[in-house]
């Protein structure tokens, strides 16, 4: 579970602040890229550079079902900054 969540927290910083992630590069941009449509990228990268976000992957887990299975994620506490 260490493995995960320390991942999903550095997916997290690469999201809140995608537009200067995606100037440099970042290595695990194509997971981004994997899981979201071109507009979703756009969005990010267009709020990114107007707003500095803070974004705490909490250690809590939560869950949602769907047909006949549940599905778990992590929380994220998700704070834009003045």
């Amino acid at each position: 579970m260490e493995a995960d969540f320390g991942e999903m927290q550095v997916l997290i910083r690469v999201m809140v602040d995608y537009a200067n992630m995606a100037a440099k590069e970042h290595a695990l941009l194509n997971r981004i890229e994997i899981a979201t449509f071109e507009e979703e990228r756009l969005l990010l990268e267009e709020l990114s550079s107007h707003n500095q976000y803070v974004a705490t992957l909490l250690p809590i887990r939560t869950v949602g079902v769907q047909g006949d299975c549940r599905t778990y994620c992590y929380c994220v506490a998700l704070t834009k900054l003045e």
